[in-house]
């Protein structure tokens, strides 16, 4: 896939020149340990999207809509452990340089990133948020994360990903009713009820097909999990 070798390419040019120059004894050491790290966040990265584009099949989502988007995946200072912003000009999906190196750490987290842009052909509703975040949740069983263990991962602790993937800390029903409580959103049976038109009622049963056809795909994936 295409992406891939993108995405890796930006990712390695995060590595920085210092550690090719010489310096005294302590910036040396201050120097090599940056560039562990940056080499170590890189290594991880690359793990976790050779891992998504193997997974199988929300990890193949993901990166097909960056690709199809032309975003990349890149590291910055930041407070957020993810966020949009633009690299070289292109739009980037950017993880938080303070985050754990691991490729579970970052999956369900540029998962839970790229999930905001899709499904887009649906209407605003409790059901299509619980999609996209469903979908980070799905992206984390696929790289084998642990749920039980939450908010460690890999022997981190990294709230943010238990937040990106709390759609699955839940059964869908209970999960689907905290996010329309959390979002104000309604839900698909509610917007039919309040219809206005026969468009409307049109693109609301479209809407719930692809919802139910969304919870059948995801159940054995989340059986597999135990959840």
């Amino acid at each position: 896939m295409k992406i891939f070798a993108a995405l890796a390419l930006a990712a390695a040019a995060a590595l920085p020149v210092s550690a090719q120059l010489a310096y005294p004894d302590g910036l040396g050491a201050q120097a090599r340990a940056a560039a562990d790290k940056s080499k170590a966040r890189t290594r991880a990265l690359d793990a976790a999207l050779v891992a998504m584009n193997d997974g199988p099949e929300a990890g193949g989502l993901v990166l097909r809509a960056l690709d199809e988007a032309k975003i990349g995946v890149s590291f910055a200072t930041q407070d957020a452990a993810v966020a949009t912003g633009v690299v070289n000009g292109k739009p980037a999906i950017l993880l938080s340089d303070a985050l754990p190196a691991h490729p579970r750490v970052y999956a369900p987290l540029i998962a839970a990133e790229a999930a905001k842009g899709l499904f887009s052909d649906m209407p605003a509703c409790a059901e299509r948020e619980y999609m996209r975040a469903a979908i980070a949740a799905r992206v984390f069983a696929e790289l084998g994360g642990d749920f039980k263990s939450l908010p460690v991962v890999d022997g981190d602790r990294v709230p943010a990903v238990r937040d990106a993937v709390a759609a699955w800390t839940q059964d869908a029903q209970t999960a689907l009713e905290t996010i329309s409580k959390a979002t104000g959103l309604l839900r698909i049976p509610d917007l039919q009820s309040a219809a206005r038109d026969a468009k409307q009622t049109a693109e609301l049963d479209a809407a719930n097909k692809s919802f139910v056809s969304f919870l059948i795909d995801e159940r054995d994936a989340r059986r597999a999990a135990g959840r």
